[in-house]
């Protein structure tokens, strides 16, 4: 095959993909969207920071107990596909899944048996005393999900993937949760509502991949384990390294301070996600490309890959970031309520994080599906656990700016030191090309916004915006930083 075709037709998938990711992350964003609004509305931040703290539980529990499964998946089972090597790939799809189900229901009976002990001695409240026991019936759910959506990840399949994550469960959750408050409106109902959703999500997901695997050849299964526990323990780490210095933030508000304070943080931190959502679009199908790439031994190819893929990401950040930096305090206030605009710095502070991340790229899917997962795991173990003690150290004096100030600093350290790392082991530049001047580009508009603030025109501070977006957007087609070419033809690039 030619190599520049295979360069383009890699391209392609990536962009074909990423783009439908990116709808179902935007139809799974607006329905949490939907989500968090009615649920501040109903609850008030004391209700939602109780709803959070729950869910951030399970979380970490379900980060645990997969094991690094989910991400193991997309490494290995693109590699048995274009081998055709049914017996490994029946192997472990069958080892993943039992092994995560039996680590998965351990710690749901452990966090159940530790309850109250959570609640009252670690978040002082007793409202979790009755939301954890409930909320813990999800970790096995969660985990299963999220398992076998890697496997269908693994096999390219982005929609059967991304539709039990980002439609039924949201859905669902949102349906139940409005049936439920017809007759108690507490948190409660909303913790119920969520392991609902997880349930009907898992449900669909096993049926997606029972469709695959029955396509397989009746042969007797084998498994690597040695090769994919190496994989997976390394990646578990560094998933539980991540969640040190993105969900301890919650965590240790909670310690140190009311739920009301952690309902409108949180509801804060959920709008940066905004940001992120481009990138987890392509994080669901780039990874098995690179990884076949990087089998091939072809460098050119990974990094057109990775600069285009990071240029995409950022195009598609670049207007929430511009809308959640000038336009959160309007957010906040009149979509979620006047209590929540507490939380507009924290807001700008943890989305300047998310726009170092969004220049970087996929740095840690480009480090773990290429032999680096272990340098990985101990960067993001050494700044997990700084971020852990700076938040310890600022959120007493300076609560929620304290939390936010850990988070991006440390989010941003990972990313810098990555992208130094990448580029000296690979020779592959992860910054996305034209940087220069969507830096001088938001500057710019900033400025001018808040000239405008200060000069008490507010109609045209908001029609600022509205041009920004416009002209940003014209730029990104214009340019093909946004992939519209590829995504209706093999675009043969320039």
């Amino acid at each position: 095959m030619n190599p520049e075709s295979s360069i383009e037709d890699n391209l392609t998938v990536g962009a074909k993909g990423g783009a439908l990711a990116f709808i179902l992350k935007i139809s799974n964003t607006a329905l949490a969207f939907l989500n968090q609004v009615i649920l501040a509305r109903i609850l008030g931040a004391g209700g939602v920071g109780e709803v959070i703290l729950a869910i951030t539980v399970v979380r970490i529990s379900v980060q645990i107990a997969k094991f690094g499964m989910e991400e193991t998946m997309m490494k290995f089972i693109p590699l048995y596909i274009d081998q055709k090597d049914d017996s490994r790939l029946k192997g472990t799809i069958s080892f993943a899944t039992k092994f995560c189900l039996l680590a998965s229901v351990i710690f749901m009976l452990l966090i159940w048996t530790l309850s109250k002990v959570i609640s009252l001695n670690i978040f002082h409240s007793e409202g979790l005393v009755k939301l954890l026991p409930i909320a813990v019936i999800a970790i096995p759910v969660w985990v299963m999900r999220d398992v076998t959506g890697g496997i269908l990840r693994g096999y390219k399949d982005v929609p059967r993937a991304l539709i039990p994550e980002s439609l039924v469960s949201p859905l669902f959750r949102i349906l139940v949760f409005l049936l439920l408050i017809l007759r108690d409106v507490s948190p409660l109902s909303a913790i119920i509502a969520f392991v609902a959703g997880e349930c009907m999500a898992v449900i669909v997901s096993i049926i997606f991949l029972r469709n695959k695997v029955k396509l397989l050849r009746p042969v007797k299964k084998q498994c690597d384990y040695k090769k994919v526990l190496d994989v997976a323990y390394t990646i578990i780490f560094t998933s539980m390294s991540v969640l040190l210095y993105t969900q301890a933030d919650v965590w240790i508000l909670g310690m140190f301070t009311s739920t009301d304070t952690v309902g409108i943080y949180g509801i804060a931190s959920k709008l940066v996600l905004l940001v992120y959502f481009p990138m987890m679009a392509f994080a669901v199908i780039i990874p098995p490309l690179i990884s076949s790439i990087h089998a091939s031994g072809n460098l050119d190819e990974l990094r057109k890959m990775v600069s285009q893929s990071t240029r995409w990401i950022l195009s598609m950040a670049m207007p929430i970031i511009l809308i959640l930096s000038l336009e959160g305090e309007y957010i906040l206030k009149y979509v979620y309520g006047p209590q929540f605009t507490a939380g507009y710095v924290p807001l700008l502070i943890l989305v300047t994080g998310q726009l170092i991340k969004s220049c970087a790229g996929l740095i840690g899917v480009i480090l773990q599906m290429t032999g680096e997962h272990k340098m990985y795991m101990k960067i993001t173990i050494i700044w997990g656990i700084i971020n852990i003690i700076l938040n310890i150290i600022l959120i007493p004096r300076f609560g929620m700016i304290g939390a936010a100030l850990s988070t991006a600093v440390c989010l941003s350290m990972v990313d810098i030191i990555c992208i130094f790392l990448i580029h000296k082991k690979l020779s592959v530049l992860t910054l996305a090309k034209g940087l220069k001047f969507d830096i001088i580009f938001i500057a710019l508009i900033s400025a001018t916004y808040l000239l405008l603030n200060y000069g008490g025109l507010y109609l045209w501070q908001h029609i600022l915006v509205f041009v920004a977006l416009f002209v940003y957007i014209w730029k990104s087609i214009s340019n093909h930083d946004i992939p519209w070419r590829l995504l209706i033809t093999k675009y043969k690039g320039t």
